[in-house]
């Protein structure tokens, strides 16, 4: 339920009614008032949802999107008993890790009775999604609620129209249960801001859940959601599905459809912001796709592409049986990824390899691609973000660059454009170059989604760097995360001085500046042990069927 308050309340005044009424409406016996949110709090809450869950509950939370759907088809479920077993569970992850920024319970239970009267009278389902509960990240613009991208400005500010995307996913069935926090201006690698505050990652509350999609990582973390909405604009997507061990798909700009969805910088074309899913399993990130697309989104989003999902590049990876080509890149040589996400790597590279799949060496200068992208991030001087903030008054939580920046000229934007299409050609030339005697190049290439693991709240400064997420923004190309394990103390040892071997054998290229050496000793086995490892594929542009086909075969592998 909406906030309260008016707008013009003091933000300190707004935020304390916002982080009041995030239950609103949640009945009473899905409220655990001993549950309480510590974000030092170094223990796992993972566990705590099968002790206050009913025994149909947790059979219902434990599913993934695509087990949900048919669970509701075959009658095994009402679509209000699917709705309130999330429900209950996603109150628990908020109260836990402070995920949540309001539960529509009300419009989502009345959604929840006409699916199960329309399927009881008919006989049949509304659409691919029905009775599927599904959380979005507070980009999202929903009938009756509020949006705030992590800015004050947007408490007490009710929406009168739904989202493109929204809209969409109604029509299909889903009912939209929550809205999930995000980082200030969805502009950090961590889930914080003036509007509720921190989140944190359920294996442990101490570390960070990621950005700018945190809320939703946290919260599927929790088997609080069967399937989110996150956007991406530098990772957005990837670092909390990394952070949380979940399928995340980054899906290349036009796909999806992001049109009524409220961001920072709307209009900025350098490098844009995409929406995509989250869940437990690359089955349920098909699904997502596979429905939007065919919904033909084209036609009320004017830069979605007419696109409809295309079955033959998805099964030609998947019941091909065709050996795929897998470009590598262990590490872009600037930042060393930590020694458990070399591990990570190493696995899906021997199951592949075992399974008859060819390896292909594999480097883009992320750095180039970082600069590229920082400069799009920057190029109104903060202008947006420093004007959004004014509006309610909040403080600057000083995360990234200064204000001092100066904005770019229009020339210099055109420049930067013109400087980005020439490094995405370049990188399409370098595929290309990748063909075999058949004429074949990679079909996608591995890496890491970042390379430390999961930080700690307060780490992130120091261990940031967007290198292995970014450069498949800068270049606009199709990304999945892929979760392969845990971090395993006994077997991720820190790496020893300059110039040793790892676990495997190989040689330990020595730092090669500050960030690579910070990041490199930030790693403590004692300290992540048990924290999820994901790995990411990425195609290129627009290639979803085919990046999601073999997301699936990977995962047949593990």
């Amino acid at each position: 339920m909406p906030t309260n308050i008016s707008t013009t309340a003091t933000w300190n005044e707004r935020s304390a009614a916002k982080k009041k009424s995030v239950l609103n409406g949640v009945p009473a016996k899905f409220i655990h008032g001993s549950l309480e949110f510590r974000v030092d709090d170094i223990t796992a809450v993972l566990d705590i949802p099968s002790k206050l869950l009913t025994e149909e509950e947790l059979s219902i939370t434990v599913l993934d999107a695509t087990t949900v759907v048919a669970a509701i088809a075959k009658k095994n479920y009402s679509c209000v008993q699917v709705l309130d077993a999330f429900t209950h569970r996603a109150a628990i992850a908020h109260k836990l890790l402070n995920c949540c920024l309001e539960f529509r319970y009300g419009d989502a239970r009345a959604e929840a009775e006409r699916l199960d009267a329309h399927y009881r009278e008919t006989g049949k389902l509304v659409g691919p999604l029905h009775g599927l509960p599904i959380s979005v990240k507070d980009q999202c613009r929903i009938v009756g609620t509020e949006t705030t991208c992590g800015f004050v400005d947007g408490i007490g500010r009710v929406d009168t129209e739904d989202s493109v995307l929204v809209d969409i996913l109604k029509r299909a069935g889903a009912i939209i249960f929550v809205k999930t926090n995000l980082s200030i201006g969805c502009f950090w690698g961590e889930t914080i801001n003036n509007v509720i505050g921190h989140t944190s990652n359920p294996f442990n509350r101490s570390f960070s859940c990621g950005g700018s999609s945190g809320g939703e990582g946290a919260l599927l973390g929790m088997h609080g959601s069967p399937m989110g909405v996150g956007s991406d604009l530098g990772g957005s997507i990837r670092s909390p599905s990394a952070y949380q061990g979940l399928w995340g798909l980054r899906p290349s700009t036009g796909r999806i459809p992001y049109y009524k969805m409220l961001n920072s910088m709307e209009g900025n074309e350098i490098v844009e912001s995409v929406a995509g899913p989250m869940s437990h399993s690359p089955e349920s990130l098909e699904l997502f796709v596979r429905t939007v697309a065919d919904s033909q989104p084209w036609l009320h989003d004017p830069k979605c592409h007419p696109l409809p999902w295309r079955e033959h590049e998805f099964r030609t990876v998947t019941m091909g049986g065709r050996k795929l080509r897998i470009g590598l890149m262990s590490w872009d040589g600037y930042v060393l990824p930590q020694p458990p996400i070399r591990r990570a790597m190493n696995e899906v590279v021997e199951k592949l390899t075992a399974a008859g799949h060819e390896i292909v060496p594999w480097r883009v200068d992320q750095k180039k691609a970082l600069s590229l992208l920082t400069r799009a991030f920057t190029c109104d001087g903060r202008g947006d973000h420093d004007r959004t903030i004014a509006r309610s008054g909040e403080p600057d939580l000083n995360l990234f660059f200064r204000s001092s920046q100066r904005p770019d000229t229009l020339l210099e934007n055109w420049a930067l454009a013109m400087e980005r299409n020439d490094f995405r050609a370049e990188v399409l030339e370098q595929w290309n170059a990748t063909a075999d005697e058949n004429g074949a190049p990679i079909d996608v290439y591995l890496t890491p989604v970042n390379p430390s693991v999961c930080p700690k709240h307060g780490d992130y400064k120091r261990v940031r760097y967007l290198g292995y997420t970014g450069t498949a923004n800068c270049l606009d190309f199709t990304a999945c995360t892929i979760p392969v394990s845990f971090v395993d103390p006994e077997k991720d040892l820190a790496d020893a001085e300059d110039g040793a071997h790892d676990a495997q054998g190989n040689k330990i290229p020595s730092p090669v500046s500050d960030l690579d050496r910070a990041i490199r000793n930030n790693y403590r086995p004692e300290i992540y042990g048990g924290l999820p490892l994901t790995v990411q594929i990425v195609g290129r542009r627009l290639e979803e069927e085919k990046v999601l086909g073999i997301a699936q075969t990977i995962r047949q592998l593990l």
